[in-house]
C-alpha cells in the first residue's frame, strides 16, 4: 500500500477536492493506496467530507487528522510515500510544506503555482500536473505508486535540492547578502 499525504488548511483551492476526487479515480482502478489528509478545516466542512467519503466508500482509504504540528505532524511525514500538494490557491507563495516534504525525501505531486516551480522541479524532483485535473493527478500518482525507483529517485532528488538550497544556513546566507547589496547601494 501506498501512504498519500497532504498538508495544509483544508482550503477547495488548495485542492482538496480535487485529490478526494483523484482517490476515486485510484479506487476505481483498484489501486493500493491510503490518503490522509493533516491541517484545519476552514472552507471544507467535516459534514461535507463525511458525505463526500460516505457517497464514493472511501471511509478506509482517506482519512482527515486535523491540524497537527510538531511530533504528530513530523509522523505523519516520517510514513508518507508520496506528498500531495494540487493546489490553485491564489495567494500559494512559497509554500514551506514543500520544503518540508523533501526534508523527509518524499516525492512531490503539486501544480505550478506561485513559486512551487522554484522547489519543484518536474521530473526531477516531483511531478507537476495541470491545475484542476483530478486525473491527470490520479495518473501522475498512479505512474509514482506502480514505479517505486521513480518515486524513490524524486524524493532523493528533491532531499539533496533541499539541503543544498533551502536549510536554515541557505536562507541565512541569502538573507545577509541581500542586507550586504542593500546596504552597499545606499
Amino acid at each position: 500500500m501506498c501512504n498519500l499525504l497532504f498538508i495544509s488548511n483544508l482550503i477547495k483551492d488548495k485542492g482538496v477536492v480535487d485529490l478526494l476526487d483523484a482517490c476515486v479515480v485510484l479506487q476505481s482502478k483498484c489501486i493500493s493506496f491510503r490518503c490522509d489528509f493533516v491541517g484545519p478545516n476552514t472552507d471544507i466542512s467535516p459534514f461535507w467530507i463525511n458525505q463526500y467519503l460516505e457517497h464514493h466508500s472511501l471511509q478506509e482509504l482517506v482519512f482527515f487528522h486535523g491540524a497537527k504540528s510538531g511530533d504528530e505532524k513530523n509522523w505523519f511525514l516520517q510514513n508518507a510515500d508520496i506528498f500531495v500538494f494540487p493546489t490553485y490557491y491564489k495567494n500559494e507563495c512559497f509554500p514551506l510544506v514543500l520544503l518540508e516534504a523533501m526534508q523527509y525525501s518524499l516525492p512531490i505531486v503539486t501544480t505550478n503555482e506561485g513559486g512551487i516551480a522554484d522547489i519543484v522541479s518536474d521530473g526531477h524532483t516531483g511531478i507537476i500536473v495541470e491545475k484542476n485535473n483530478p486525473l491527470q493527478l490520479a495518473n501522475s500518482l498512479i505512474s509514482l505508486i506502480e514505479d517505486t525507483e521513480f518515486r524513490h529517485s524524486l524524493g532523493v532528488a528533491g532531499y539533496h535540492k533541499f539541503i543544498s538550497s533551502f536549510t536554515l544556513d541557505h536562507f541565512e546566507l541569502r538573507f545577509s547578502n541581500i542586507i550586504r547589496d542593500v546596504i552597499q547601494s545606499i
